[in-house]
């Protein structure tokens, strides 16, 4: 919305879009965006103070260069600060800061996996078959030609 209008500022007046019309295109209301200007103009970062203090208490619980406390850890240090917040918003903190514990999450990408490697012997191809088939084996494909016609 700003970025129209600041793109407009050139023009004449009577040729710039109306904050009514483009509100109504958005299907916003024109409180709420006033309201949401005036929140983004004055915000403040009310958990400033403690991100710091979480900062400071994963770095002091580093072990061998990699992070070690997860955000109940973290809350319990929290709470020997007298800092009193949910565990919720201790991990959207830690979130934010980049601060999850690395050293112990078995499952990166969180997907299972059964694969345990190649396991016993691969077999010599002494019939010198070719398992990398670029197009469709020709026999094959007019079997199935055939089966689709019959």
């Amino acid at each position: 919305m700003d970025q129209i209008r600041a793109d407009q500022v050139k023009l004449p007046k009577n040729q710039r879009y109306k904050i009514g019309d483009i509100l109504s295109a958005i299907g916003l209301k024109k409180a709420t965006y006033h309201d949401e200007r005036k929140r983004i103009k004055n915000h403040t970062d009310k958990y400033a103070d403690i991100k710091i203090k979480v900062k400071k208490i994963t770095e002091d619980g580093k072990c061998r260069g990699r992070l070690t406390y997860g955000y109940r850890r973290v809350q319990d240090e929290l709470i020997k600060l007298d800092v009193h917040i949910a565990d919720a918003v201790v991990r959207r903190l830690m979130a934010e800061l980049g601060v999850q514990v690395s050293l112990y999450n078995r499952h990166k990408n969180g997907k299972y996996s059964s694969y345990k490697g190649t396991i016993g012997k691969v077999a010599e191809n002494l019939l010198e078959q070719n398992f990398n088939q670029a197009k469709p084996s020709l026999i094959r494909y007019s079997i199935q030609m055939l089966r689709k016609f019959a």
